[in-house]
């Protein structure tokens, strides 16, 4: 199950570009936690947060966050990551979403899908094919999964696993269509041979018929060769 993981967050007031900048510029990552009622921009210590990021081998993390206010009165809430932003050219985290989720509401998210195993299909040339990354689930915090994990030794080529088919762990509710593909193998694709004929038809050069000539081409010809001086002998 994915992990709970502690974080610190303060709630801020300054919600323009300046304001930004600079809580930026203190070390601290802007964000906001979406709740039912309202949202409520906040910002955490960047370094706790990239630390915590990094614990989680999951996308799909979850917040035990203490949310303190200008006076430092904390409150507890439970968050889901909603979405994170980085750089676009350097490696740190510049803005990141919240959703306040409840212990006894089930939340719908995405959970990653990986196969275990190489298929039977695989060893004897056939294409192995990862047609879903992720599946939508529906769950309680408690039950929800870092990933799903589907064993796929058993696929020969022209198999499928799908969604239906898949060991879903206790209190977990997948959401996709029943009949979608998931994984499969497919046949190795076959090279062309050239068809009957083709070599030979490209070896084979027209033949090329030299044209004669006419008697009325030839004529004038003949003619100007009678009528040529003759080269006087030699005394």
């Amino acid at each position: 199950m994915a992990k709970t993981l502690f974080l610190k967050a303060h709630t801020r007031k300054q919600i323009g570009r300046t304001e930004l900048k600079a809580v930026r510029k203190a070390g601290k990552v802007p964000g906001v936690l979406y709740g039912k009622q309202n949202s409520q921009p906040i910002e955490i210590n960047e370094k706790e947060l990239t630390t915590v990021l990094h614990k989680s081998s999951s996308e799909n993390v979850l917040l035990d966050l203490e949310l303190l206010d200008d006076a430092d009165k904390s409150q507890k809430r439970l968050a889901l990551v909603q979405d994170v932003q980085h750089h676009p050219l350097e490696d740190y985290i510049i803005h990141i979403d919240l959703h306040e989720i409840a212990q006894d509401e089930k939340l719908r998210t995405e959970v990653a899908v990986t196969a275990v195993g190489e298929p039977i299909g695989a060893k004897s040339g056939g294409i192995f094919e990862t047609l879903l990354r992720t599946l939508h689930v529906e769950c309680l915090p408690k039950d929800l999964p870092e990933s799903i994990t589907v064993d796929v030794s058993s696929l020969e080529i022209g198999q499928s696993i799908h969604v239906g088919a898949i060991a879903l762990p206790e209190g977990v509710t997948v959401l996709n269509h029943k009949e979608l593909s998931v994984f499969s193998v497919a046949k190795p694709k076959e090279e062309e041979e050239p068809k009957p004929g083709a070599a030979t038809a490209e070896a084979v050069q027209p033949e090329v018929i030299k044209e004669k000539k006419t008697d009325e081409a030839a004529a004038p010809a003949a003619d100007a060769k009678k009528d040529a001086p003759k080269k006087d002998a030699k005394k």
